[in-house]
C-alpha cells in the first residue's frame, strides 16, 4: 500500500511520494521490495498521490516479478486501499504490507507461513492507540490503551484470505472518512484463526524524526 500523501514529511513530499522519500539513500518502498519473501510471485501496488513517480521508480517488473498498479483515487484508509485491489488479487491467500515502513524478510516469511496472520511489535505507546489482544499466539481482538502503557501494536503486515472482502467496512479509530483494514479482522475470528507474529525489527518512517531513528537503526544493523 503506497498511496498516501505523507503530510507529516512535508516539504519532502511536495515532490516525492512518501514511500520514495530517502531513508539512508533509498525509499522505504524500494527497501521493502528487497525484503519480500521468495514465495511472492506477483506484486500489486496501491498508488495515489504522485503515483507517476512510483511507476517510474518501480516499473512493470521488479527482479522478474510482475508489478501491477491499482489507483486509490480517494485516500480513504487502509481498508479502502485493499478493497480497491480486490479485483486484481487472484490468489486465495495474499500478503499485504504498508509501503512506508521497514521490515525484515525473515519476519515477513514467518507471517507468510501462517494460514492467516498479522505482524505485531511489543512497545511502550507514545500516544493513545489500539493494541492487539493475543492469547496463545493468536489474535482475539483489539483494545484501546493510553500513552505510556505497553502493548503489541499491529505493524501493517498481514496474510489475509478473500473472506476479508466480505467483512463490513469499519472506520479507523478517530476518523470519519478512513476505513481500517485491521479493524475488520475481528469479524472473521469466529471462523478463522489469525496468528500474531512478533516482529524482530520494524521501523516507521512517517516523520523526519522517525526517518532519523530508522537510519540509525539501519546503520547499527549494517544495512545501509
Amino acid at each position: 500500500m503506497a498511496a498516501g500523501k505523507g503530510s507529516r514529511l512535508r516539504p519532502l513530499t511536495d515532490l516525492l511520494p512518501k514511500p520514495l522519500v530517502p531513508v539512508a539513500g533509498r525509499g522505504t518502498l524500494l527497501r521493502l521490495l528487497e525484503e519480500l519473501p521468495s514465495s511472492v510471485d506477483r506484486i500489486i501496488l496501491v498508488v495515489g498521490y504522485l503515483q507517476e513517480k512510483i511507476r517510474e521508480a518501480i516499473g512493470d517488473t521488479y527482479r522478474h516479478i510482475p508489478v501491477e498498479y491499482v489507483v486509490q483515487d480517494v485516500l480513504d484508509g487502509t481498508g479502502g486501499a485493499l478493497r480497491r485491489a480486490e479485483a486484481a488479487i487472484r490468489s486465495e491467500r495474499f500478503l499485504v504490507i504498508n509501503g512506508d515502513d521497514l521490515y525484515l524478510r525473515e519476519d515477513l516469511e514467518k507471517v507468510c507461513a501462517a494460514e492467516r496472520g498479522l505482524m505485531v511489535f511489543e512497545q511502550t505507546l507514545t500516544k493513545p492507540s489500539d493494541v492487539c489482544l493475543i492469547e496463545d499466539g493468536k489474535l482475539v481482538g483489539f483494545q484501546s490503551r493510553q500513552a505510556g502503557e505497553r502493548g503489541a501494536v499491529n505493524v501493517g503486515a498481514y496474510v489475509l484470505g478473500r473472506e476479508w472482502f466480505r467483512t463490513e467496512p469499519v472506520l479507523s479509530p478517530g476518523k470519519t472518512d478512513e476505513w481500517s483494514l485491521p479493524h475488520a479482522i475481528p469479524q472473521l475470528l469466529a471462523q478463522e484463526t489469525f496468528y500474531a507474529i512478533p516482529a524482530t525489527f520494524w521501523m516507521m518512517c512517517g516523520t523526519l524524526e522517525e526517518i532519523q531513528r530508522a537510519e540509525a537503526a539501519l546503520k547499527e544493523r549494517g544495512q545501509l
